[in-house]
């Protein structure tokens, strides 16, 4: 069972109100230097859950001003570029969003996502504020060809992705 949907339905919950809020007070009270944020996909509201990631990153500037902020989004395919360019206006220091493997296994590693729409949206952080370090990463030993791991990461650097996991 997912802890962020709904038992019954099978859907997720409503956005919270007080995450924001919540998440700044417990970075500060744990006096983290860097924080990661996250979500499980948001395909259910219209803009994905962007103004959420906005609203975390902007109280964790005012609570914890010296912390470095991750993200680590979701495709936000099918969703208005404005839901990228709000999260990367709000300046966080990193952008994430991972790959996962390569392209010729998304049929059956990511059914539900593009290769190229992800790469893509690595690439428009970039163009929106080139100071955001972007970063990606892919998981190997699913049957991928070491040559294919080579193109996705030309293809990271060609798209201006500054940090790959692996």
């Amino acid at each position: 069972a997912c802890a962020f949907c709904n038992i019954k339905t099978g859907m997720p919950n409503p956005i919270d109100p007080f995450e924001p809020r919540n998440t700044a007070t417990a970075a500060a009270k744990l006096g983290l230097e860097h924080i990661v944020i996250t979500s499980v996909d948001r395909d259910d509201l219209p803009d994905g859950g962007s103004n959420q990631f906005v609203r975390v990153i902007d109280e964790l500037r005012k609570h914890t001003p010296d912390t470095t902020i991750e993200i680590l989004t979701p495709d936000f395919r099918n969703k208005p570029n404005s839901a990228l360019e709000c999260i990367v206006d709000a300046g966080p220091d990193v952008f994430n969003h991972n790959l996962e493997t390569v392209p010729s296994l998304y049929p059956t590693i990511r059914p539900g996502a593009r290769y190229y729409h992800s790469l893509r949206l690595l690439e428009r952080v970039k163009e929106r504020n080139p100071i955001v370090f972007t970063k990606s990463g892919i998981m190997v030993g699913l049957g991928e060809k070491r040559l294919e791991v080579h193109q996705v990461m030309d293809d990271m650097r060609s798209a201006g992705i500054d940090f790959l996991t692996i």
